[in-house]
């Protein structure tokens, strides 16, 4: 049971800052890090970590911040076999900055992601039963177009699609994110992507499902999540957290959702587990090497008196959420 995941490989570097400035300020910074990101890399790398096979399809260039870009990936385990190196176009990079409060801005440059071509289909397509496509992937050009070609062939196959939505595609791409709503069995977002939509967050969930989508997920940050399937609205409360970096907390609540759903966990559940991923993210510095494994899921659930197993599986329990 493989996990193909289309998206961006970057090299983070990440900066902690006493303050966050105004244009043209100068902020010293407080902690500076240099670490794997990017968001399809970060599912990949997060579901490999949770025990699931993941197959990562992106670019990056023949430069040292290729080595950085796919260093998570390749220690957890993930299959690298179809991410291509280009020779004229530097690898992703993304410079985050973290605020006192553990808030993330990012400053991005897209690189060789961007330049992604369609690999074999029958090959990247081996005993896959899931395909994600990380939002920043559909913006157009030579990855758009093979992602394009990549949920062609994964709508031929009857293998389900989900989609993580980003800030650039949500401003750019709106109207045909929603032509292509039917062909994804759940939708991710969060507060300000889903903002960005529609007038609200709720606004934003009713107009997708209306449009296609089955199922949308609404990564809340410090408010949880809630998990949308027709008129049914669950609402999961957070698990507590000192929140010191939220760089990746969405990249993991994706992977624990996805790992969860696939194995059989209710959508509620999967989204509980995605909770307690993103709590574990946001207390750590840094975006792939925080996410984290089984274990230490185990061991969060475990304080909250839940075993993970029957955790995945197990009904809903309304003591953990609410549905309206």
């Amino acid at each position: 049971m493989v996990f193909l995941v289309v998206g961006d490989a970057n090299a983070d570097i990440s900066s902690t800052l006493a303050r966050f400035p105004d244009e043209g300020d100068d902020v010293p910074m407080t902690s500076l890090g240099y670490g794997s990101g990017g968001s399809g890399a970060n599912v990949a790398t997060a579901l490999a970590k949770l025990g699931a096979r993941a197959r990562l399809v992106t670019a990056v260039g023949n430069d040292p911040g290729a080595e950085i870009a796919l260093r998570a990936a390749r220690e957890a385990g993930v299959d690298l076999s179809f991410v291509e190196t280009h020779q004229a176009v530097a690898t992703g990079h993304c410079v985050v900055a973290i605020s006192p409060g553990g808030e993330r801005t990012f400053l991005s440059f897209r690189g060789a992601n961007a330049a992604v071509s369609c690999p074999d289909l029958a090959a990247v397509f081996q005993d896959v039963v899931h395909l994600h496509v990380a939002g920043h992937a559909l913006l157009g050009g030579a990855q758009g177009t093979t992602t394009l070609a990549l949920m062609a062939e994964a709508n031929r196959r009857e293998i389900p699609i989900s989609l993580d939505i980003c800030l650039p595609l949500v401003r750019a791409r709106a109207a045909e994110l929603f032509a292509l709503a039917p062909r994804f069995s759940v939708l991710f977002g969060n507060q300000s992507e889903l903002g960005a939509l529609a007038a609200s967050c709720e606004a934003a969930i009713a107009e997708l499902l209306a449009a296609g989508v089955p199922l949308v997920v609404g990564k809340l940050g410090a408010e949880g999540a809630v998990v949308a399937e027709g008129p049914a609205r669950t609402f999961l409360p957070p698990f507590p957290a000192d929140v010191r970096d939220t760089t990746g907390a969405g990249d993991g609540f994706v992977a624990a959702f996805l790992y969860a759903w696939r194995r059989g966990a209710s959508t509620a559940n999967a989204g509980r587990l995605g909770n307690a991923a993103g709590a574990l993210v946001v207390s750590r510095l840094g975006a792939a090497t925080s996410l984290p494994g089984q274990e230490e899921l185990s061991h969060l659930l475990s304080g909250h008196g839940i075993e993970l197993d029957s955790f995945l599986f197990a009904n809903e329990n309304p003591t953990i959420g609410r549905e309206t």
